[in-house]
């Protein structure tokens, strides 16, 4: 891959709210270079996803760290760009890491709007992308590049086929959809409406969209209290769903519906508070306090690392980064080199065990299904006084069974009709 001769003594941690760089030297082995390996990350670090964009950042560093600053004999360098959530943000941070900092490697995202953006230019200047947030578009025509694009996160559809049985047998049987009006909210919107009904009795009963970014949601609950559902299914982040559980708690409405959280994260949690939370279900493709050996390693890295458990985005970037640094270990030098390591290839994470599907290279991991608790409930069911704010009740593992099939990623995503 390209690079230039950066000569790097130490550990040197250079970061602002716009960007930075991580640095890393030292002794080690293997590879046949010494050139550094310069990985450029994209996320979120302003704007409703800034929690999300943060842990990727905090991921990332800790990923690098663990490894010494190095793989092999080569330096890593980190740099970390901030997209606002923008995609044409994104494009020229994207031009800007391939063209100026010459990065061998592109990641991050916290948001489907701007990971297209971010492929976009990987595809152009032959850099491989591994995408870090849940859209279903990544993979498939016209975005899909099979030399370059992987993605890390579940698809939307993935989550929502995993979780779908829960919500029908668990919650109810009539269901309301309150979706982010951008790309993540309409692919939950198509998979939903055709998971919800291949449950036995189950509909969805109505739709509506919110903008992004919005801090009133009060226009939407007389559309929700009319609409006959059992269920509310809330399919915004951030600060987003901070908004919308404050406001709806005042009215009540968490007490006459039961609320299903399409995408849970510790930092939303935290902001929240138990007495929000209690009552509410939700899912996640990582969970700090799931039983498994390589998610425990993790946590007890990041907890020591930054004074807290993790939340679920910045596994993703963990995970990439190990995921490079084993590919560079093994003798992987180029982009070919790389996809060859990358499919198919079966891996036991910080999320647990996973495969790199070959056919499009998506992961494909454990969700989890999780019910919020009340602060008297952290410890003896959340497995912690101050951070369990939700009991796993259920765990699917990665699977086939849940994501699109391989025919169907080679044709365009469409909306819901």
């Amino acid at each position: 891959m390209r690079g230039k001769s950066v000569g790097v003594a130490g550990a040197v941690l250079l970061l602002t709210a716009c960007g930075g760089t991580v640095a890393g030297g030292g002794g080690g082995g293997g590879g046949g270079s010494d050139e550094p390996v310069r990985i450029g990350v994209i996320t979120g670090l302003t704007g409703a996803y800034v929690q999300l964009g943060e842990e990727q950042r905090n991921g990332a560093e800790l990923a690098v760290e663990q490894l010494g600053g190095q793989i092999g004999d080569r330096p890593i360098e980190l740099i970390v760009r901030d997209d606002q959530l923008k995609p044409d943000v994104a494009l020229r941070e994207a031009q800007a890491l391939v063209q100026e900092e010459q990065v061998d490697y592109l990641t991050g995202c916290v948001s489907a709007a701007t990971t297209l953006a971010v492929n976009q230019i990987a595809t152009q200047a032959g850099v491989p992308y591994i995408g870090t947030c849940q859209t279903e578009q990544l993979n498939r025509p016209p975005n899909y590049d099979a030399d370059l694009t992987y993605h890390l996160a579940p698809t939307p559809s993935q989550a929502i086929n995993a979780g779908s049985p829960f919500i029908c047998d668990q919650l109810g049987r009539s269901v309301f959809l309150l979706m982010p009006d951008y790309a993540f909210g309409h692919e939950q919107e198509a998979a939903y409406k055709q998971a919800i009904p291949e449950q036995a009795g189950c509909t969805v009963v109505g739709t509506a969209y919110f903008p992004l970014g919005t801090t009133d949601f009060n226009p939407y609950i007389p559309t929700i209290e009319g609409s006959g559902a059992e269920v509310l299914v809330f399919g915004g982040a951030g600060r987003d769903q901070v908004s919308f559980l404050r406001q709806v708690d005042q009215f009540g409405l968490t007490d006459r519906f039961r609320t299903f959280l399409s995408i849970e994260d510790l930092s939303f949690d935290q902001e929240l508070g138990f007495d929000l939370i209690d009552g509410t279900w939700a899912m996640a493709a990582f969970y700090w306090n799931v039983e498994d050996e390589g998610v425990q390693e993790y946590v007890d890295a990041y907890r020591e690392a930054y004074g807290a458990p993790p939340g679920g985005y910045g596994v993703y970037l963990w995970n990439a980064i190990n995921l490079i640094a084993a590919s560079i270990e093994d003798g992987a030098e180029t982009p070919e080199e790389f996809r060859e390591f990358m499919e198919g290839k079966e891996v036991s994470l910080a999320q647990g065990e996973m495969t790199i599907r070959a056919c499009d290279h998506q992961a494909l991991a454990p969700i989890v299904i999780l019910e919020g608790l009340a602060a008297d409930e952290a410890e003896s069911r959340g497995g912690d006084g101050q951070w369990g704010y939700r009991e796993v009740v259920e765990t699917l593992p990665g699977s086939e069974d849940y994501a699109p099939t391989c025919e169907e990623v080679q044709t365009e995503f469409q909306r819901a009709g």
